[in-house]
């Protein structure tokens, strides 16, 4: 599955990924989790904690928004992902 990730102000990413802002995301699965995954293993392991805490669980100091709307639920993880979604991930607010 491809995805659009856009990084909005989250320090440190952009030197990882090429100083480009907004990068297309070939992944194999179609939930958040396999996303994050993804994005987790080309940061590393002293970096996934950007995305991830260490139970797994999408991280307190990352907001994800699918096609501009923020993830909600119990299950944010197992949020399914379309072709072509355009993925945010900043800061979150407060």
């Amino acid at each position: 599955m491809k995805v659009t990730v856009k990084f909005l102000a989250i320090p440190g990413l952009l030197s990882i990924f090429k100083d480009e802002e907004e990068v297309q995301v070939d992944f194999a699965g179609n939930t958040v989790k396999d996303l994050l995954y993804q994005l987790a293993m080309k940061l590393g392991p002293r970096k996934k904690d950007i995305f991830l805490d260490d139970r797994g669980r999408i991280s307190p100091h990352v907001l994800v928004l699918i096609n501009g709307k923020p993830l909600s639920g119990s299950n944010q993880l197992g949020q399914r992902l379309q072709e072509n979604d355009v993925v945010e991930l900043t800061l979150p607010l407060g």
